[in-house]
């Protein structure tokens, strides 16, 4: 093949250096991700569905999302995007269907060894373009809010058990991720100065806030308690409420539920113990009444951006060499959301956070970023190889293609579910039994909404503020 040229700009090259480049170029746009992925920006690809859904128009939205395909790259990402806005949609079933797709493949990669070596596939062809090409990785925060949600889906579809299930695996998905305690991620040995990396990587500690890491959520085990105590199990509900509790310390409606139950259980010293932390329980006086809690979705979650930053990577002969590398980060700071406000008989009633998802995404990028200048670094080290190769036999035109490839492929992971709200409140109170109209006002806004409230059972009303919209669901558990 050597003895072959081709002739550019009038000018003969062999044909090994045209083969090269062929090379990297069906690696990095093999079928499981087209040339948009790879030089777009995923924020970008998402631009029209998201002015979409900050409208509220989400049936429009989820038209405009990629239709999902398994040989894809994106395949559970499309699908989650799609799931959340069905489920905002008030399709219930359809986004039943696409978070189901999504659990299949997480459960498969789960518990089939085999996929490792695809992943290691992956990996090769990331080491001439960029992580990209890597399979999407649903983070552990993303999971558990699938599961979050798919336990919504169920409920308004009227089948709680099945509800059940899902929150059991979103705590499942949090406990199994405390246990690892992100090992893998820290263990990775890299060859640059993590001290150079602080100093140059922009922080993100605005976004973060005081969480301790990107994994446990407090929203999907105060989720589980509630249909734990809705299914008569007070027990497993009164766990969760606490567990939720540790993550969130400072909400009050959450100190409430463990106070209510730590008495219903009799459970004398946590009773003590709590009272002592956060006073007496607060009993209602509504006779034979059920109670109302609301969850509060707002904003939606900042996309990735790319930074640029320059970082000293020894090379084969282990001399340091200034590289520019392409890396994700949240810039910013965190939006601040009014809560709602609610008055009955007299008595103002606030809704309180219970998750940030913005600081739960940016904790866990954090985390991740020793694995990502890892690779970095090793693409860059197989790029030059193949630059150095290419001007070898392709002279100054094989080298400038390596060049143009190298700089415009070389493209920052952005890829998150963006879909997702920033943040979520809760709010909980007792009402007395029958049709209830109730004013709840959010964002300068006042809407009156009805709700059925039933003896000594739990309604739930779902609120979304994102954008200009604002919408709610109401079911009875």
């Amino acid at each position: 093949m050597s003895s072959l040229t081709f002739t550019f700009l009038g000018k003969p090259y062999s044909l090994r250096a045209l083969a090269t480049f062929c090379v990297i170029l069906s690696i990095a746009g093999c079928s499981s991700m087209g040339f948009t992925e790879l030089f777009s920006d995923y924020a970008e690809q998402l631009r029209n569905a998201r002015t979409a859904q900050l409208k509220g128009d989400f049936k429009t939205a989820a038209a405009m999302i990629v239709e999902p395909k398994t040989n894809q790259n994106n395949y559970t990402l499309n699908l989650l995007e799609k799931a959340r806005l069905h489920y905002l949609a008030n399709d219930w079933e359809q986004s039943r269907q696409d978070f189901a797709l999504v659990s299949k493949v997480l459960d498969e990669e789960a518990n089939k060894a085999k996929l490792r070596v695809s992943k290691g596939i992956s990996n090769v062809a990331a080491l001439v373009s960029s992580d990209n090409v890597i399979t999407y990785q649903v983070p552990t925060y993303e999971q558990t809010m699938l599961h979050s949600y798919q336990a919504l889906n169920y409920l308004f579809l009227g089948k709680l058990e099945s509800a059940l299930v899902e929150v059991r695996r979103a705590n499942l998905v949090q406990e199994n991720a405390l246990k690892q305690n992100q090992q893998a991620l820290l263990s990775e040995q890299t060859s640059f100065d993590n001290n150079s990396l602080k100093q140059a990587y922009p922080s993100m500690s605005a976004m973060i806030g005081d969480i301790k890491n990107g994994f446990q959520n407090a929203y999907t085990f105060y989720l589980s308690a509630i249909l734990y105590e809705a299914a008569s199990q007070p027990n497993d509900a009164y766990i969760d409420y606490k567990r939720a509790l540790e993550i969130y310390p400072n909400n009050h409606y959450l100190q409430q539920d463990v106070l209510r139950l730590a008495s219903k259980l009799k459970m004398k010293d946590d009773l003590a113990l709590f009272t002592s932390q956060f006073g007496a329980y607060q009993s209602s006086d509504i006779a034979g009444g059920g109670e109302l809690v609301i969850i509060v979705e707002n904003g939606a979650i900042n996309p990735k951006q790319e930074v640029r930053i320059n970082l000293p990577i020894y090379s084969r002969v282990n001399q340091p060499r200034l590289f520019s590398l392409a890396l994700p980060v949240y810039t910013g700071a965190l939006t601040s959301y009014p809560p709602l406000q609610i008055n009955v008989r007299g008595q103002n009633y606030s809704s309180e956070q219970i998750v940030r998802l913005q600081s739960l995404a940016s904790k866990q990028l954090q985390e991740q970023m020793p694995g990502l200048v890892t690779r970095q670094a090793m693409r860059l080290a197989a790029k030059e190889q193949l630059r150095s190769s290419m001007s070898k036999q392709g002279g100054e035109i094989g080298n400038i293609l390596a060049v143009l490839y190298n700089a415009t492929s070389e493209q920052a992971d952005t890829r998150s579910w963006l879909t997702l709200p920033d943040e979520v409140q809760i709010l909980r109170l007792t009402l007395p039994a029958g049709k209830q109209q109730i004013d709840v006002r959010v964002g300068g806004k006042t809407q009156s909404i009805e709700v059925e409230i039933r003896p000594n059972r739990i309604g739930l009303l779902n609120m979304t503020t994102i954008g200009s919209f604002q919408g709610h669901k109401f079911t009875s558990l």
